[in-house]
């Protein structure tokens, strides 16, 4: 389905110590003083991170301190107003959602170039357990669930890292996320037909059941799913659910396959193995003579990461 990238992990992390990187460092920080706190209350750029600190009484909670380091993903002003959301309009919403989305870009550690070395991808901890964010770091800069760092700098009591979007912590699995979007309803039907039937045998993988569960006997537990809209299958001639009903289950494993892979993929990892260039939303993926296009990247789930394209791959 892809083409496959290995990422070492951390006991690799000391064999490449002086790898580059193209991370943004701030090293003008007075990091005697400054906590992460002070430096977030008075950078103009993270207003409404700030307001939801506040909302959520982070600010005034001194017990969080005590399992310090952290590193703060704060997205900045601007990736805020992408998801919508203001200062006024952060300073209504609702606490426990809101601590859903905070508590997922904080993350427990002094997490940067200048404590950890090296090209990894980890699962990582933040303030809610529950939660299990992706961090990584290769040649293009350092990543959060896909989402780059435009910034960084190191502080007193952590590290502050800016980003250009909201990370939103995955609370559903991908087959729920995948039989609850409106326009994935093609796709969502392809893999209800894969469903294993009790006392009957089945040639092919039960990806509802990869999706929602997972494969323990089979070591997979995480996807990567490309979804071909409900447009795109439109495109290629399925017009309708009986159309997908009617598919061989040669077919139907085919279609399939080539949009479900174990493991996470976030758009970083294809940058590195050059299916996708940075700046460009063209998957070089299958033998389309156009290459499908990334319509929404880097969706969170509990169990994996979905990416919204815009044509079907062909094998």
């Amino acid at each position: 389905m892809f083409k496959k990238i290995c990422y070492a992990g951390l006991v690799m992390m000391s064999l490449v110590l002086f790898a580059c990187s193209k991370e943004l460092v701030n090293k003008n920080v007075n990091t005697g003083k400054q906590t992460c706190l002070e430096y977030i209350a008075a950078d103009t750029e993270l207003s409404c991170f700030n307001a939801a600190l506040n909302r959520i009484n982070l600010t005034a909670d001194t017990s969080y301190l005590k399992r310090g380091p952290f590193s703060f993903f704060a997205p900045t002003d601007a990736a805020f107003a992408k998801a919508g959301m203001t200062v006024q309009s952060i300073s209504n919403f609702n606490k426990d959602s809101l601590r859903k989305i905070i508590y997922g870009q904080i993350l427990s550690g002094r997490l940067g170039s200048a404590t950890v070395a090296g090209y990894f991808k980890l699962s990582a901890l933040c303030l809610d357990s529950t939660f299990n964010p992706i961090l990584s770091r290769n040649y293009y800069g350092l990543f959060l669930n896909g989402t780059g760092a435009t910034g960084s700098s190191d502080l007193g009591d952590g590290v502050v890292h800016k980003m250009d979007n909201v990370v939103f912590p995955g609370t559903i699995t991908l087959w729920e996320m995948i039989k609850n979007n409106r326009n994935l309803t093609m796709l969502a039907a392809a893999i209800e037909r894969t469903t294993s039937i009790p006392g009957q045998p089945s040639s092919s993988l039960d990806y509802r059941k990869i999706l929602d569960t997972g494969l323990p006997e089979s070591n997979w537990m995480t996807s990567t799913v490309l979804c071909p809209t409900d447009a795109a299958f439109h495109a290629l001639g399925y017009n309708s659910l009986e159309d997908i009903a009617q598919l061989s289950p040669g077919g139907l494993n085919n279609l399939l396959r080539m949009h479900i892979d174990k493991g996470y993929f976030f758009t970083p990892d294809y940058f590195m193995n050059g299916t996708l260039e940075p700046g460009s939303a063209r998957l070089k993926a299958g033998s389309n003579i156009i290459f499908p296009n990334i319509i929404q990247a880097n969706i969170k789930a509990t169990n994996g990461v979905a990416h919204l394209i815009d044509q079907i791959i062909l094998p």
